[in-house]
């Protein structure tokens, strides 16, 4: 048999998908597929899941007439999934064992994964008759990156070097402060058409210890940078944040409100209590001018019975972000179950408080708190992982497009639902 495996795609980046044809098989056999993926980053994944884990997932077809299995059109009899999907054999990837990595101090140690191996596998019983490994992308070949060592933030900045006067992004990620999970992001983005700078704001070496104090001045400094970037359009910058960035994002933009536009995921209207290790730091997470910004206390009691209940627990006054003066363009996305804080009802209240002219919200039902990039796997909620998948898609192209309407010189129709004022 002479068996070709094509990979159909877009494009070679990460976050686009692609369909596997296998021509040159016998007519109405059953064959498995075996996929691997290996140096693959995760974003879903746990952090100090080891780079070097091998991920698997394998399928049951059965060749039409002609001997081709085509995944956007042959279903999955067995295996990791069933029935038809383009997407399914990588979305159900998993990884083989749960080795963990000690997680790098320093910034210069946290390595640059840029590219990921997809090995597909024939299998007929225990022989493989036909194999071929493809290469994805978490970035353009054309991108390059160097590290940026501020005052108050560290960072990794994407740019093509032949850039001339190019919108720009900062990426914020979570509670976990480094910059692993806001560098994936920006590869990306950078490769359709940003320069991007992913920002660490605690837990590196020469930053702040714990998700406690940290300095609103971080993404000022981090604003400047970009600003007095010879290859950066100055009037043309965004903010990415999600989960505690999100929040970080929107405290320190209440206050200044000098960007072109801000995509929120996951967000929270409030300021919560510090984390110091894996207890509340009794202080604020976020100062400015030294001076802690009003913070809502974590409360065991109201956090219990707001999971019991599954209601949210009252919010402190006090601690709400006052986005009264805010005008720059928003886009909110969230989960309606979300495990981690209530997105859903941040999202309200945000738009309710908003004075501006342009903001945008999409709320999704199945995804909880990992809304990122589309079709990375995702193991972490046990639902639909067709729902999973789809909503996951569409808060990324949501994303992007929001970007590409404010930040390029081109439209696109609005994505989620505009609110005008």
């Amino acid at each position: 048999m002479n068996i070709q495996i094509e990979l159909i795609t877009a494009s070679e980046l990460a976050d686009e998908s692609f369909n596997i044809v296998i021509n040159g098989l016998k007519p109405r056999e059953t064959y498995r597929v075996e996929m691997f993926l290996s140096d693959y980053y995760c974003i879903n994944a746990p952090m100090r899941l080891a780079h070097d884990v091998l991920w698997k997932s394998t399928a049951t077809f059965v060749s039409d007439t002609n001997g081709i299995i085509n995944m956007s059109q042959t279903p999955s009899c067995s295996g990791s999934y069933e029935g038809i999907s383009t997407m399914g054999l990588f979305f159900n990837a998993k990884p083989l064992t749960n080795k963990r990595k000690k997680l790098p101090n320093s910034l210069s140690e946290i390595p640059l994964l840029d590219h990921f191996f997809v090995d597909i596998k024939i299998m007929q019983g225990n022989t493989v008759i036909a194999e071929r490994t493809f290469i994805r992308y978490y970035m353009s070949s054309q991108i390059s990156h160097k590290d940026i060592y501020g005052k108050h933030f560290q960072g990794r900045l994407f740019y093509d070097k032949k850039a001339i006067k190019t919108p720009a992004l900062i990426i914020v990620s979570g509670s976990e402060g480094r910059i692993e999970k806001a560098q994936n992001i920006a590869q990306l983005l950078s490769s359709r058409g940003y320069i991007c700078l992913a920002v660490a704001y605690f837990g590196l070496e020469g930053l702040p210890k714990h998700l406690e104090r940290i300095p609103l001045e971080c993404l000022v400094e981090a604003k400047d940078y970009l600003r007095q970037h010879p290859q950066v359009d100055s009037e043309r910058i965004g903010i990415y944040g999600r989960s505690k960035g999100a929040e970080f994002v929107l405290a320190e933009e209440s206050l200044f409100n000098d960007v072109q536009c801000l995509v929120l995921n996951s967000p929270s209207d409030v300021v919560y209590e510090g984390i110091k290790g894996k207890w509340n730091s009794h202080t604020s997470s976020w100062t400015y001018l030294q001076k802690e910004l009003p913070y809502q206390k974590f409360r065991l009691r109201d956090y219990l019975f707001s999971k019991l209940l599954k209601k949210s627990f009252p919010k402190d006054c006090s601690a709400r972000i006052d986005i009264g003066q805010m005008h720059s363009p928003i886009l909110l996305l969230g989960s309606t179950v979300d495990e981690i804080w209530d997105a859903s009802s941040a999202i309200d209240d945000i738009v309710s408080h908003y004075k501006g002219h342009h903001i945008t919200f999409k709320k999704y039902h199945e995804t909880g708190h990992m809304l990122t990039v589309a079709y990375q796997p995702n193991h972490r909620y046990r639902k639909d992982w067709r729902l999973l998948l789809k909503e996951s898609k569409d808060s990324w192209l949501a994303t992007i497009h929001f970007f590409d309407r404010h930040l390029k010189k081109r439209c696109y129709k609005s994505y989620g639902k505009d609110i005008k004022k």
